[in-house]
This record gives C-alpha cells, structure tokens and sequence, in this order.
C-alpha cells in the first residue's frame, strides 16, 4: 500500500517562465510541515498551473508577469485562497487550520510501520534478466544498486541498507521508498514475441480464460499541423454497421483496436473505421491490419489542449498481500510527485479501490472517487490494511467492475489509468470470463489503460490474463521481482530479457510516456530520456532485445562495458519536420522506427555502410521518436524530435 502512496509523490512541475512563486506549506495546529498539498494556481477561472508541496512542505511554480488567484488544499485542512501579483519571484508562506468539521485521521502504530530489517542480503546484480524459456544470446549485465529517496510519511530508520556494492549493509539509514524491484514487458514493443507465446507456451491459459485478442488494428489520428489528436473515438466496423471494437486515441494520437478478444477467426474483409473528435466525424472505408502497417488519417481541427489525467489504483488488500502492500503504498507517493514534473498544467486526479474476496468479513471493495487533492488518497490509502481471503482467487472482477463502471472518469482527458495491484487472479469461472472480456472492452470504449501490475504469488495464468488486459485496453504489463529480497518469490515471466528497475522508476516513466503531448506552439516537454540525439556515436547505448522487437529501454553495461562494438553513425536534423537522414558506418541488416512506449512503426532493412539514407516521418504526429538497429547482437538507439514549425 506504501507503493500507491509514493506514485503520488511524483508529480511536480516544469516552466520556462521568467520568474516564480514559491514558499512553504505548514499545519497551524501542529506546526508539521505539509507534504504533497495541493497548489493551484488560476486567472479568473481558468488553471494555469498547478503543484504538489515536496516532502518539507515546499512548493514552487513558474509564471509570468500578471496577477493570480492561488487555492491551497489539504486533507482535513481549510482550503486557503490568496490573491497574488507577481512581477518578481514571489515569496509567500502559508499556515493551514485544520477543519473542525473532519475527523481525526488515524495515526499509523510503530508495529504497522514498515520494517526493512528484513530486506534480505541481495544485490541487484542483473539489469537484464533471462527469463526460464531458454538462453539468449545476450550478456548479463550488472547495475548500480537502486537510489533511496525519503519520501516516506514516518522518519523512522532502519538497521540495514544497500552499501555502495549493491549489497545490504547495516548502520545506514534508508527510507521505505524506492525498495521494491520491478520489470516491465510492453507487448507492444515485443509484438512478433507475444504471437509466438500466445500460440505456443501460453496457449493453454488463452483456452482457459476464453480470452484472446486478436486482428489487431491501429490508428494515427493527428491535426493539419501534425499535432496528435487525444481522446478522440474510434471504432472497428463491419459491413459499415456493425461495431466490433471501439477505444479512444491516447497521448500520441494511436488508438488500438481488436477484431476479436476471444479468440475467434479473424474476417478482414468488410471493415472499415469511424472516427469522432470533438463531434467532427469521419470514415476510413478501407483500412489496414497492423501486420502490413499503421492507419493514417487528418483532421481539420482548431488546437485545444486537453490537459486532465485520471489516475485510479485498484489494489488487493487480502491477507497474502501483506508481505508487499505497506512497500506498495509507500511507493506511490513519490511516483506521482515525479510524474507531475512533465508539466504544471496537467490537471492529475487520484482514486482508489481496495478489495478483497466474496464471503469476506469486513468488505469487498472499499472505494474512493477521484480527487484532485492528493493528500486526500494519501490519507485514504494510509488508512487501509490487508486481511481477509482464504482461498486463492480474489474478487478481481468485482473490483474492475467498481473501477471502470462506477468510478466518475472524466468525459474528457488525455490520459486514464487503472494500475490493477494483485498477487492471485480471479475466480476463473463461465461467468467470469465473460464479464472479464466485457470489462476489457469497456475498458478500450472508454479510454482507461490497464497497467497490471504483479505481486509474489501468482501464477502462469494470471500472468497471462493480465498481459491480455493490458494488450487489450492499450496498456503493458508490469511485475516485482525478487531482487529487492522484500515479499515472498515472484515467477519469472514468459520473455526472453527484461529490465530491473526500481518499481517507482517503471511507474515513473509509465506516466511520463502515457501523458506526455507536444502543446499548440509544437513545444514537447522535457522528458529527461537518456537517449543520444543527433550524435556521432563511438560509444553506443546499448539494450536487451532480440531482432524481433523494439522496446526502447537500454541498458548500460553488457559483461564487460570496455568491450561494446564501437560504431560511428549520425542522424540529422534533429528535431526535424519529417525527413530524418541517417549514415553509419557499418551495414544495418534492418532499422526499426518505434514511438516512445516501443511500439513499432516502421522498418528500413539492407542500410549500406557510408551511404546516407533519407526516412520520412512526416505522416506521424508531432513527438519523440527512437531509431534502433542492431550491432552485433547489441541494440543502438537514438532519439528524434519530431516538431513542425
């Protein structure tokens, strides 16, 4: 539960602005600093822009010349307004009464603490990790032990912490956020991979859940400027009438849609998709499956940005989470305050849903509504324990079910999440598979990416429901590791490599990916991607991946880092309005061009050494970009900026 607290964490801001407002957030009562309040800054009606105090209660918000309105909120505080001039950086302080009107949250025992004294003497030794479906031709590589950040709500210590090594070591004082060890596999990015597996290893669990997507169909929707077009509707027809599949555009103007999710035969002929953007409708009579390439299509439309982001977490609280759940909530909160950095004007709002099984005591879902105020999840998440369960399978659908149906989603956003916390699937029943595909599809129609997100405990099965869940509704799949040595063991998932990452490091970039948006001016937001861009490259970045697939996480150190294959290559302008030239100085057998969450968009095979090749990116949206080949069984990747002017 811990891990859906530091998600929270991460949401700051960023402005070119020449001058700011700042200054410091406290509880009149208790003289205690506030942490991740709320800092909303308006003209008239209007946002402008809006922050999270950090840890100590500090905030700070670039703005221009002008006079505004700032609207401070807290959980179980007074709301306070105050007009503001700002011709300078501003300076102001602010001391919070608490309501009268609110109860008195309840304060956490030292016994319900999180101890990391259990933390086990393990280092993360492999950043890529071979899964158990056989060997790779991939190096082993070593990583930095992860970073700690105090983040958390208690300042208690402990007795043991990561040593410079990598390795557990004692008399260090570390905070509980940033512990949890996690992978990420984006079956997007691993397309040919994930046919292969659901038609071979998995199999089985497909016939077993009656779930499985297949004829697969994507969208590009952008403006006459090249500017993606988020939220808009989109949907798979048959025979001009009948609607197949329907989902919305996320942040890069890519909607994904499906013939079937359960498998059945596909029919390609007779299909056609319609689109609604803000009531302009339009038809692409004749569309193409994504095996031979991305729909394309644009639209004539004022610019308008589109700047609420809904967050939900849907969270198993039943008694075998408990070795993970305090860790999990610890997370959360820095991972929003991060996430909340891409920019001040994303208008982010927060809900949860805990549950637990049919039959159990106490509750089977327990739920709060969006909130733009995150100390109000803070409190809600703090407040919840694991218990209850007894048999294996938790009320899963009952949960999504809540979250999905009855949650109130914003009408319009550029991006919805469900994070989907568990460690045992559903009860797999007739009934319930049924309702699981319709949830899925729900799902897509409304736009809500599913990110699973798997604890110790579950099985094969559930693996592979909850890859189908996250394909399904345009999501990835997530998962704890056992190299943080917290919990009990986690399965190794069906791939060939992954990453271990910090959980709030995958989560973080996650959100960045899934909200990031170039504005009206064509600006793309600073996403601190460590790509090279525009480079003669001795040296190369360096990932994990076999020639099939396209995931853009790199990896920095392959058994020995004094012995990557050098190479020379360029790739200019950057950013660019279209054209792209790349030249290297080896043979490329096959160059890949995939969208920032790795998912591909084109392919350039036989590049001859010293020869300059021209690649048009001018059907795509306006944003970044990764060009990617690989060198001797080593992935090299580049970043490009695509930005019309």
């Amino acid at each position: 539960m811990r891990l859906i607290i530091t998600f929270f964490v991460l949401l700051g801001s960023l402005s070119l602005s020449a001058q700011s407002f700042s200054g410091n957030l406290m509880s009149e009562s208790t003289n205690e600093v506030l942490s991740y309040g709320n800092v909303d800054i308006f003209q008239g009606d209007k946002l402008v822009a809006s922050v999270l105090t950090d840890k100590f209660g500090n905030f700070n918000v670039a703005l221009d010349t002008g006079s505004y309105q700032c609207v401070i909120n807290y959980a179980d505080h007074l709301p306070i307004t105050k007009d503001i001039r700002v011709e300078r950086d501003e300076v102001a302080d602010f001391n919070m009464a608490i309501d009268p009107t609110k109860p008195v949250a309840p304060k956490l025992l030292d016994s319900e603490m999180m101890i990391t004294e259990s933390i086990s003497a393990k280092s993360i030794e492999s950043v890529a990790v071979r899964s158990s479906r056989g060997g790779s031709r991939f190096g082993r590589k070593k990583s930095k032990a992860p970073v700690f950040h105090s983040l958390g709500y208690s300042s208690t210590s402990v007795a043991s912490a990561y040593d410079s090594g990598g390795k557990v070591g004692s008399g260090k004082e570390i905070s509980r956020g940033g512990a949890l060890t996690a992978g990420e596999i984006n079956d997007y990015s691993k397309w040919k991979m994930w046919q292969d597996l659901s038609d071979s290893e998995l199999k089985s669990f497909a016939d077993g859940w009656k779930i499985a997507p297949k004829g697969r169909y994507t969208l590009e929707l952008r403006s006459q400027s090249g500017l993606p077009l988020a939220d808009a509707v989109v949907e798979l027809v048959a025979n001009r009438s009948k609607v197949i599949y329907s989902a919305r555009t996320d942040n890069t103007g890519k909607a994904e849609l499906w013939y079937t999710t359960t498998g059945e035969e596909v029919v390609r002929s007779g299909l056609s998709m319609k689109i609604n953007y803000r009531g302009q409708k339009k038809e692409l009579k004749k569309v193409t499956p994504f095996d031979e390439g991305v729909n394309h299509l644009m639209m004539t439309v004022e610019c308008s940005e589109i700047n609420n982001v809904d967050i939900a977490f849907v969270v198993d609280a039943t008694g075998s989470m408990g070795d993970e759940l305090n860790y999990l909530k610890e997370e959360m909160n820095e991972i929003i305050f991060k996430s909340k950095q891409i920019s001040s004007t994303l208008n982010f709002h927060f809900a949860n849903v805990f549950y637990r099984d049919e039959g159990t005591e106490e509750y089977l879902t327990r739920t709060m509504d969006f909130s733009r105020i995150l100390s109000e999840s803070v409190q809600f998440i703090n407040n919840q324990r694991a218990g209850g369960g007894g048999d294996y399978e938790e009320a899963v659908e009952v949960a999504l079910d809540a979250a999905i149906n009855d949650l109130n989603w914003n009408e319009e956003a550029r991006t919805r999440i469900i994070f989907l916390i568990l460690d045992a699937p559903p009860h797999n029943n007739e009934a319930n598979q049924q309702k699981l595909n319709e949830l899925m599809r729900k799902a897509a129609e409304k736009g809500i990416r599913i990110v699973p997100v798997g604890a110790s405990g579950i099985n094969k099965s559930t693996e592979y429901l909850m890859r189908t869940m996250a394909i399904a509704t345009n999501g990835t799949y997530t998962f704890l590791t056992d190299h943080s040595g917290i919990g009990n063991s986690h399965i190794e998932p069906s791939t060939d490599e992954y990453e271990v990452e910090t959980f709030n490091d995958i989560l973080v970039r996650i959100v960045k990916s899934y909200t990031y948006m170039p504005d009206c001016e064509q600006n793309i937001p600073d996403l601190d991607l460590n790509y090279p861009d525009s480079l003669v490259s001795s040296v190369p970045f360096i990932d994990s991946l076999d020639t099939a697939d396209t995931n853009p996480r790199d990896s920095i150190n392959v058994n020995n880092p004094d012995e990557r294959p050098e190479v020379k290559w360029s790739y200019y302008p950057n950013p660019t309005n279209g054209i792209i030239n790349v030249k290297a100085d080896t043979d490329i057998n096959e160059l890949f061009i995939t969208d920032l969450t790795g998912k591909l968009l084109q392919s350039i095979k036989k590049l001859e050494k010293d020869q300059v090749y021209r690649i048009d990116l001018s059907s795509y949206t306006t944003g970044i970009y990764l060009i990617r080949y690989l060198h001797e069984e080593k992935w090299i990747t580049g970043k490009v900026v695509l930005q019309r002017y």
